[in-house]
């Protein structure tokens, strides 16, 4: 497995993102080849002294502009046909003039830095209406867009998009990095002789041992990525001659997203490895013994190592934005890992038991009850393959994978290790878990109050109130994004403030609302169609939310009046098929307004964000508008561009999200119910976490974390960890309580069978999440702030609540404990304060 492991490759894709069966994306993927995907990258070159006048019409700039553009155009996996700059022939200028109409390309084919030139290209860039979406409104600045296609058409393999946004970054270093170091062959290598320079990169490189390879650089698009050993280069740094301070670059698109995200995950290796050495230090604390404290800690290692072998061996890769799941998985490993040490230790220790037969019964005891806990989280994840996003399957399947490890690692593995383990000195180990019991019993015996009348009315209480706030918060409870920028990075993070140097000097923005216009063959040339799309495109433009509107009829209003002198009277739409029908002959379907046989026109919206209420206001108002103009012939389908994606994601959460809550708390309540045959044992132990369910959701509301597809799977996840606190505790109550015990007594024995487990259970699960608040990754900070928050109220509604609700179902009252707390059942006591063997 760990062979397999290592052959995991990192796998984002853009369509793994987006729901491809709902009816938006269906639209997306019909009219995707005409008009375009959603999936651009964008670059902002933007001048920093404003102040000249020159604005963009001088050589340096210019110059650095067209080779941006040529680096684009030649970026691997870009579709050529839909690079946009002004260096690019399909962008034109129409101008009125003696003879009728004159056109051209913005900046000639024959351009050189001379002054005419220079002025002729501000001319024609007046005259093309591209200020606001190509050239910044104050003309200080210039954009280069372009469309990625997801598999790479030089190799045909699926497009890589690290890869992308290191030579995007590259672009970027060209001119931004005063330094520069390159990679020179030592000897002639494959493709390369002696002295060559293998690969350029702007960013210092990461040390490497020889046996690492380096990518090196294409020289032509259609070439494929080569690989040179690192022991075969020398690596030399020199100063950038093509260094400019003049200038900033900005980039955004979903492949820097990837690219970002990538590049910040390496920390997660780090924060795994922190996770690690904290929880084998609280596993020392618990088990006091480092033989002892290794062994969980290995088996949870190994259904990590498992789950990553298992996941490439299914054909799978690991996406950037399922980081969490080995998180989840070396966690809930060690939770059953220390279950069993627990157990273990109390044979060995009070029962005085040899290893073998300490194993044996401790399987015997804890194999059903933490299998059972393991098969609801495997089922639990398992209802998120409700989702039709790509992304939250794999996410299922990766869990279940892991979680499969762990019954075998933790359940088989496990135990026969621990038949194995001789402990040097054993009269020691068993004073040292006999001062353990001792002080945790005083801990034991304040919780087991909860079983009372006085304690557990005050806990209905309170538990009654949190889920009437967290009702009543529901509701406010967002489908979506609530932050401007991309939520997955921070806000003040590189990406974001590119994102909005180029909202506020670009008119168009960086959201893109495509509604697709069905009209019908030759609906261009029919008026009453074409008045439509502009009322429709008038409609939009007042939508609050709306940047900017870009559609086929202001277009034809601009040519229109080209006809008649540029008279602004003359700015508006014939009235009849003739008029639109010389118009319609000088609209070349390449710019993205009509197909051949003008039976399509998309609406081009571009909005001020991207967050959830902007996008549902501005869907809702084209489905109002184009419910109220049936009768027009024109059909408004919705949608393309990203926010067209980001709309389909919205809605399809928000139709699933009852629907894998509810499932997955009816699975595990199926299973409770299985194991255990009584109402009360499913009362008791869902309820709570019905309550973590609710309050969870309650506090996404409260601090602005929207439900989408990141954070979904974190509240399935969330419940299905926080079952099994819950079903150990109950599994020892509820054999205490068939041996004849009063509630209260029971419920300290259960605490002192598993009390201490389930505790640093929980506390290990919440140290393995609480370094993800350090992360620079936004949406992995969100994720450890929620599942830091269910991890907490699973472990009070264990500990508190849990008794509480059995003290109103079974309305069992009892005696205070003795001081011994020995009660004689004719069995053996499992451990060191008595109670008969569950």
């Amino acid at each position: 497995m760990a062979v397999s492991a290592m052959h995991l490759k990192p796998d984002a894709g853009f369509e793994k993102q987006i729901p491809l069966e709902h009816p938006y994306m269906k639209v997306f993927k019909q009219y995707e080849q005409a008009f375009g995907g959603a999936n651009l990258i964008s670059i902002a070159l933007i001048r920093r002294d404003r102040t000249d006048g020159q604005g963009i019409y001088e050589p340096r700039f210019l110059e650095h502009l067209r080779r941006i553009t040529d680096d684009v155009f030649f970026l691997p996996g870009v579709d050529r046909s839909r690079v946009s700059s002004l260096f690019t022939p399909g962008v034109r200028y129409i101008e009125v003039v003696e003879g009728g109409f004159g056109s051209g390309d913005v900046v000639p084919r024959n351009y050189q830095p001379t002054p005419e030139m220079l002025q002729l290209i501000r001319g024609n860039v007046a005259k093309a209406g591209v200020i606001g979406r190509l050239v910044s409104a104050d003309q200080n600045g210039a954009m280069i867009v372009g469309e990625l296609l997801e598999h790479d058409p030089a190799t045909g393999e699926k497009l890589d998009y690290r890869w992308v946004a290191r030579e995007l970054e590259r672009i970027r270093g060209r001119y931004a990095s005063p330094q520069r170091w390159q990679w020179v062959a030592r000897a002639d290598v494959e493709g390369f002789k002696a002295g060559e320079v293998v690969s350029t990169r702007y960013s210092a490189p990461l040390w490497a041992p020889g046996f690492f390879h380096v990518m090196a650089d294409r020289e032509r698009a259609d070439e494929a990525l080569r690989l040179v050993k690192r022991s075969e280069l020398e690596l030399r740094q020199d100063a950038n001659p093509d260094y400019d301070p003049s200038f900033t670059i900005h980039i955004i698109g979903f492949a820097k997203v990837v690219g970002d995200v990538t590049d910040a995950s390496l920390e997660v290796v780090g924060f795994f490895f922190v996770a690690l050495v904290l929880t084998m230090l609280l596993l020392w604390a618990f088990c006091g013994s480092w033989r002892l404290s290794l062994l969980p800690l290995s088996a949870a290692i190994t259904a990590v190592i498992w789950e990553l072998g298992l996941l490439h061996l299914a054909g799978f890769g690991l996406d950037p934005f399922a980081i969490l799941v080995p998180f989840l998985i070396l966690s809930i490993g060690v939770s059953h890992g220390v279950q069993y040490i627990n157990g273990w230790g109390n044979e060995v220790a009070v029962n005085q038991r040899n290893p073998l037969d300490a194993s044996i019964e401790t399987f015997r005891r804890l194999f059903i009850p933490g299998t059972v806990a393991i098969l609801t989280n495997v089922i639990g994840f398992a209802t998120l393959a409700f989702i039709n996003i790509e992304i939250v399957r794999e996410m299922a399947i990766n869990a279940a994978l892991g979680m499969a490890a762990v019954i075998v690692t933790n359940k088989v593995m496990l135990p026969i290790v621990l038949s194995w383990v001789s402990l040097p000195d054993v009269e020691q180990f068993r004073r040292r878990q006999q001062r353990r019991v001792e002080l945790g019993d005083r801990l034991w015996r304040r919780l087991a109050r909860f079983a009372e009348t006085r304690y557990a009315v005050p806990t209905l209480g309170v538990a009654l109130l949190s889920l009437a706030w967290a009702l009543w918060m529901y509701p406010q409870l967002t489908i979506g994004d609530q932050q401007v920028g991309v939520p997955e990075l921070k806000p003040d993070g590189r990406y974001n403030r590119d994102s909005q140097a180029i909202v506020s000097n670009f008119a168009i923005g960086v959201d893109l609302l495509k509604v697709v216009a069905v009209v019908g063959e030759y609906g261009c040339v029919k008026p009453e169609k074409m008045e439509a799309i502009d009322r429709f495109a008038w409609h939009m433009q007042n939508t609050e939310g709306v940047q900017s509107v870009l559609a086929l009829p202001q277009l034809a209003r601009v040519i229109r009046g080209a006809w008649f002198e540029d008279a602004p009277k003359w700015r508006v739409l014939p009235r009849n098929e003739e008029g639109f029908g010389n118009i319609a002959g000088m609209v070349p379907s390449s710019l993205g307004l009509n197909n051949p046989d003008c039976s399509v026109m998309p609406v081009l919206v571009f909005t001020r964000d991207h967050r959830a209420e902007t996008i549902q206001r501005i869907v809702d108002a084209t489905k109002a508008f184009d419910e109220a103009n049936r009768d027009s012939g024109v059909e408004f389908q919705l949608a393309s561009g990203n926010v067209g994606v980001m709309a389909a994601t919205n809605e399809e959460i928000r139709a699933r999200e009852i629907v894998v809550i509810v499932w997955v708390h009816l699975t595990l309540l199926i299973f409770v119910w299985i194991s255990f045959r009584s109402l009360a044992s499913v009362i008791c132990i869902i309820g709570p976490l019905v309550l973590c369910s609710l309050l969870t959701y309650g506090g996404m509301a409260t601090i602005g974390i929207g439900m989408k597809s990141a954070t979904l799977p974190v509240a399935a996840f969330g419940v299905g960890i926080g079952v099994d606190d819950g079903i150990y505790l109950w599994s020892v109550l509820a054999a205490m309580l068939a041996g004849g015990l009063p509630l209260r007594q029971a419920f300290l024995e259960a605490l002192r069978h598993t009390g201490k487990a389930v505790i640093f259970t929980s506390l290990s699960l919440i140290i393995a999440v609480v370094t993800w608040l350090f992360s620079d990754l936004q949406f992995q900070h969100d994720m450890g702030l929620l599942l830091l928050f269910m991890f907490t109220t699973n472990l009070f509604g264990a500990i508190l609540l849990l008794p509480a609700l059995a003290w109103a179902v079974l309305r069992q009252r009892g005696p205070e404990p003795s001081a011994g707390g020995t009660i004689e059942t004719g069995q053996p006591p499992a451990q060191g304060r008595g109670g008969p063997t569950p």
